[in-house]
Parts: structure tokens; C-alpha cells; sequence
């Protein structure tokens, strides 16, 4: 398989994101907006008194540079679409770099396998720097598989892809690491004689790369954030001294079969478990005659993943999660080993392409769908006066609803299309901003004086916590026709379909 038919295929398979004009990506326009005032705080008098940068060396910052630089010379409104396509064109070529890489070539099955796989639980999640950072960790190995004669080259070239990894991402530093490292052990055991001072050089070379982003990590301000490494000890603690040590673990062990099971999201969670029965079921006949094989290359790999996606805790260094992010690991690296057999299977390849086609429609016709709720959405934001500080709540949302559900999507763009402030992520162990202002003064009261515990069944009490603590409006977002929107003292500004506008002060 060619690059370029490769990247036809690619192109062909960002039709979700070309019929979209909202990208359904839960956490991805808070990070859009966070870009817009890095770019623009010095212009705009409601930014600079609401927000302040806090550049620093930090593991979580590599999309916010190049997206900061970007701003300077395009618009805004193409920035979220383009950046998309960066990030999914990075992990497209990884994935079949690291194929070509371990099998000789690029593999159709690869190829059509990775399709599906760039529209991830991990990416509706919004996830842009990891995703980013994994796309060139995947990358980097290929380079590390294909420079193997040339240990100089081979070394100083990665040095500069691992800092760039690093400050994507430190999780995709980490799997990055053990990404090489686990195939270097994988390439020592098939050698035959096996060498010893052979794997100690090559695992030797995998350290040199950690030297410096170590370094620069324990000098950030990530690695300082509240409950270390992981706050596992912690909630244990917690949950024990509650009695809801087994009910956690439960709720955890039924969240991750749910990552696994959609670790190519798609529209709903039985929708995506009976495309991955049915795409399990071809594969498992491709493997049994033959058809498929998996390079005996990935096997440590493959079993190294396994062994994240079952005891990587939730949580590390702050970021949360950790563990979702796992599943799709694990299926990179398979998808990475794949290889036709020398046996046939003649349903093999249109199965496979029937199955992959299928799923970006569904894709494609589910997210179409925002438009309508652009739609709505900018009616009832258009009646807010300029510049304003406004919060956003979607009513009892899940952690992670389902399209045509999410609203997530929508507080931010109430800067990124209309210029107003809101509240954006802003941990200081994590991202190059900081709240002040109103903005500030509001996180504040909340910290000191959040809604009651009963507050998810009631979004009543989030509203007037947002009142009390100085915002002038509130958008709310209906998540499903079954969690209606909260009656409340304060006025209604505007209405459309899902969103309605409260006012709940006068403006200052």
C-alpha cells in the first residue's frame, strides 16, 4: 500500500469531520478557547480581566504552542476543524509507520483498522494534546525500528521527537517508553542466539531518551500536583471509612469493560458492541484460517498493554482518566502487528471495508446533526449583551453522554463564536492559564461554597450556586428529553430547542 492511496483513504475517512460544524468532543473546546485568549489576551479588555497566562514547562503544552502560533495568521472559526485533522492525520501516518515498521510494508488491514480507531472513546473525550502526543510516540518507534543499525542517528533523532512527545503529553511520553522498550525486549527474544549485552545496549539506548524530559518533569509544576503520583491510597481510605469500597470497584470495573468495548466510539453503547461482536467474529475466522497474523514482534507490546488496560489506576499526577486511555494503546499496537497470512478468506477484505464504511456513516449522519444545535445555540446567545461572564450547565450530564446528548461542547463556544468569558481549565499543574477577575472571584466562592451533594439530581442549586457566586448569566443545556430543565427564580433571557439563558444578576 502507497502513501498516497493512504491518504486518500484518510481523507475519506474525515467525513465525520467535514459534515459537522460543531465537533462533538467533550473537553475539545474548552481547550479552543483556552488557545483564543493565549492569542488574543493583549487585544481584548475582557480577556486580559478575566484570564492571565502561566506559560511554564509543562508535559501538557504542545498543542496550545503550535495552536497560539497558528491564531496568528488564520481565523478561528477554521482553527477547531484543522486542528482535528492534524491530530488524526499524526496518529493515521503512526499507526502505519509502526506497521510498516514491524511487518515491511503498510498492510490493508492496518489501514482499514485504523480508521475506526481515530474516532476513539479517547477522542470524543477531547483528549487533543494526548492524542497528539500518541500519534508521534507512534511515530518515534517506527523511526526507532527503522534506525536499528544506526544507533548515533538512531538516538540523537529520537532525542528531539521524545521532547516533543513530552510536551504533548507526559502519559504519551510514558507508553512511548514503554512502547520501545517492550519491543526491543520482543525483538531480543526471537533473536536467535539471544544476547544479553544486546538487550542491555538496546534498553541502555530506550533510557537515554528519558534523561531530559525526566528531568524537565520533576522541575514542573505537574509533577507537585495535589495527591502525587496517584491518589489511589487516598480514595481508598475514603471510600472504606464510607463502606463503598466494593460499590467503587464495581463502578470502575463496569466503566472500564465500557472503554473497551468502545475504544472506537460510535453512536450508542449497544451500537458499538454489536459492530465490535461483528468485526471480533471476522477477525477471529481471519485468524483461524489463516487469513490474518500478527507479527510475533508485538507480543510483548501486546502483552505490556494488556497489562495497563486491567491495573492502571484511574488518576496520575492530577490527570484524569488515565485508564480509559488504555484500551486504545492496546489496540494501536494490535492493529499496528497486523499482517495478511498465507491462508484465504475471500469475505476477508469487503467484510472489513463493509464494516469500517458503516460505521463513519453512522458517524457522519449522527454529528451532521449539530447543526441544529448550532443553530439554537447562537439564537440564545445572541440575546446576552457584549461582553459578559457567563457559566454554562448541562443538566445531568453524565461524564460522557452519548451524541446527539452532549452539551459540553457549548459554554466554551460562548468565547470562541461570541466573545464572552467563561469558565475554562485552568489547573495549574496542567495548563498555561490561570482565572482571575470575576472569573477568579467566582471559582472561589465555589470552592468555598459548593452546590449541596444532592445538587446532580437537582441542577436547581448549581444555578443558584452560580448565582452566589457573581456570575450575571447561566446557559443551560438539556441533555435528554427525560432530564428536563430546572424551574428557578431568575428570569429566562432566551430559548431554543435544548439551551435556555437565565439571567441572574444585573450586569455590572
Amino acid at each position: 500500500m502507497r502513501w498516497p492511496a493512504a491518504g486518500l483513504i484518510l481523507a475519506l475517512g474525515l467525513l465525520p469531520l467535514i459534515v459537522t460544524p460543531v465537533l462533538p468532543l467533550i473537553d475539545f473546546y474548552n481547550h479552543v478557547a483556552r488557545f483564543q485568549v493565549l492569542a488574543t489576551l493583549a487585544d481584548n479588555p475582557l480577556f486580559a480581566a478575566n484570564y492571565a497566562p502561566a506559560w511554564a514547562v509543562l508535559p501538557n503544552i504542545g498543542l496550545d504552542v503550535i495552536a497560539v502560533a497558528a491564531l496568528q495568521f488564520m481565523p478561528l472559526s477554521v482553527l477547531p476543524h484543522l486542528l482535528t485533522v492534524l491530530i488524526l492525520a499524526v496518529l493515521f501516518a503512526g499507526i502505519l509507520a509502526l506497521n510498516r515498521a514491524i511487518t515491511g510494508q503498510v498492510r490493508w488491514p492496518a489501514l482499514l483498522l485504523a480508521l475506526p480507531l481515530l474516532y476513539s472513546w479517547i477522542f470524543n473525550w477531547g483528549f487533543a494534546n494526548f492524542l497528539l502526543g500518541l500519534g508521534l510516540a507512534l511515530l518515534t518507534a517506527a523511526w526507532w525500528l527503522k534506525q536499528r543499525d544506526r544507533p548515533v542517528r538512531r538516538v540523537g533523532f529520537a532525542l528531539l521527537l521524545a521532547l516533543a512527545i513530552f510536551f504533548c503529553h507526559a502519559l504519551a511520553f510514558g507508553l512511548f517508553g514503554i512502547l520501545i522498550a517492550s519491543l526491543e525486549l520482543g525483538h531480543w527474544w526471537l533473536q536467535r542466539p539471544r544476547r544479553f549485552a544486546a538487550l542491555v545496549s538496546a534498553l541502555g539506548q530506550c533510557a537515554l531518551l528519558a534523561v531530559v524530559p525526566a528531568i524537565l518533569f520533576l522541575q514542573s509544576r505537574t509533577a507537585t500536583a495535589a495527591g502525587g503520583v496517584s491518589n489511589v491510597d487516598e480514595s481508598l481510605a475514603r471510600l472504606r471509612a464510607q463502606g463503598l469500597v466494593m460499590n467503587r470497584l464495581a463502578e470502575l470495573a463496569v466503566q472500564r469493560v465500557e472503554t473497551i468495548i468502545r475504544v472506537a466510539e460510535g453512536p450508542s453503547y449497544p451500537a458499538d458492541a454489536l459492530w465490535l461482536l461483528l468485526l471480533l467474529a471476522l477477525l477471529g475466522l481471519a485468524f483461524r484460517r489463516r487469513a490474518l497474523q500478527l507479527a510475533p514482534l508485538v507480543a510483548v507490546p501486546a502483552l505490556a498493554g494488556l497489562v495497563l488496560v486491567l491495573l492502571m489506576p484511574p488518576a496520575l499526577f492530577g490527570s484524569g482518566y488515565v485508564s480509559d486511555r488504555m484500551p486504545l494503546f492496546l489496540a494501536l499496537v494490535l492493529v499496528a502487528g497486523i499482517m495478511p497470512g498465507p491462508g484465504r478468506l475471500a469475505l476477508l477484505l469487503p467484510g472489513l471495508a463493509t464494516l469500517v464504511a458503516a460505521r463513519l456513516l453512522m458517524l457522519a449522519v449522527q454529528w451532521h446533526g449539530t447543526a441544529a444545535d448550532l443553530a439554537d445555540f447562537d439564537a440564545v446567545a445572541a440575546a446576552l449583551p457584549p461582553g459578559q461572564v457567563v457559566a454554562g450547565l448541562p443538566v445531568r450530564a453524565s461524564p460522557h453522554e452519548d451524541m446527539p446528548n452532549r452539551c459540553e461542547m457549548y459554554p466554551p463556544l460562548l468565547l470562541v463564536r461570541h466573545g464572552h468569558a467563561t469558565p475554562l481549565f485552568a489547573i495549574r499543574t496542567a495548563q498555561p492559564l490561570e482565572l482571575r477577575g470575576r472569573l477568579g472571584a467566582a471559582r472561589d466562592e465555589l470552592a468555598l461554597r459548593p452546590p449541596a451533594p444532592q445538587s446532580r439530581e437537582r441542577p436547581e442549586l448549581v444555578v443558584a450556586a452560580y448565582a452566589r457566586a457573581g456570575y450575571s448569566y447561566v446557559l443551560l443545556c438539556q441533555v435528554a428529553a427525560d432530564r428536563p430543565l430546572p424551574a428557578t427564580p431568575y428570569p429566562v433571557v432566551a430559548q431554543a430547542g435544548r439551551f435556555r439563558l437565565l439571567r441572574l444578576a444585573s450586569e455590572p
